[in-house]
């Protein structure tokens, strides 16, 4: 909730460097700042329901649609925000998979000693997908016998730091780590664009200013530095 003039925003991490980024500006308007917690929207749906309080939420549409219908989200309150795609993160200076096909970012795959990716049973839209694209090639158990699992943080901090080969995350969230080289996107082919929708909590204690930052994102000059930080802009009402 609300406190010291401070708005708190369950978030997944994707949006962490334009909230960053906008905070000044937020608090300049509304004398508030940005407390941000960062998980999956799974793990944001979870602590909403475990009476865990916040001013709003940002998450897939589906989900924030779950919280409305449990009373957990604001009717109306929500506004698609941006989207992403999946990519690949490798060390800075590492060779670079090709991952320019289905088949070779396959290969790429089994070739790597170790793959970082969002564990699935967080509800991270990455992880989820990246499990189903491992079924799809048929390696699925390859792929969880040398996972490192993220809980909802950029799992390219494992790449950075020497515990993975390859990265597999959302490019906005590739972004954030320093120490790594984007690849670049998965085919589009095999791809999957996320989109992110922020919406008040229903027991938001700082409703006027959850609804000020939401229009603040949906703004055409904060729509214009998505792709700044791997992001497409997406706002519209819903």
């Amino acid at each position: 909730m609300a406190s010291q003039n401070n708005l708190t925003i369950f978030t997944t991490v994707a949006l962490k460097g334009v909230l960053t980024r906008i905070e000044p500006e937020f608090t300049r308007a509304t004398g508030f700042g940005l407390a941000m917690d960062y998980a999956p929207a799974g793990v944001v749906v979870k602590w909403l329901h475990e009476g865990k309080s916040a001013d709003v939420a940002v998450v897939t549409p589906d989900s924030f649609d779950e919280l409305v219908k449990d009373g957990l989200g604001a009717a109306g309150s929500a506004r698609n925000i941006a989207s992403s795609v999946v990519g690949v993160a490798v060390k800075a200076g590492a060779p670079r998979p090709d991952i320019s096909t289905p088949e070779a970012f396959k290969r790429a795959l089994i070739a790597a000693k170790s793959v970082a990716y969002t564990d699935p049973s967080t509800g991270a839209a990455s992880g989820v997908f990246f499990m189903s694209l491992a079924e799809k090639f048929g390696i699925a158990d390859a792929m969880k016998a040398k996972a490192k699992l993220g809980s909802g943080g950029p799992v390219a901090e494992f790449v950075a730091s020497g515990e993975a080969e390859i990265a597999v995350q959302q490019l906005c969230e590739h972004k954030l780590v320093p120490g790594v080289d984007v690849v670049g996107a998965l085919p589009d082919e095999i791809n999957r664009r996320t989109t992110f929708t922020a919406g008040v909590a229903a027991r938001a204690a700082a409703p006027k200013e959850a609804a000020a930052l939401i229009a603040l994102l949906c703004t055409p000059h904060v729509q214009r530095i998505m792709p700044e930080h791997g992001l497409t802009g997406e706002a519209q009402g819903r």
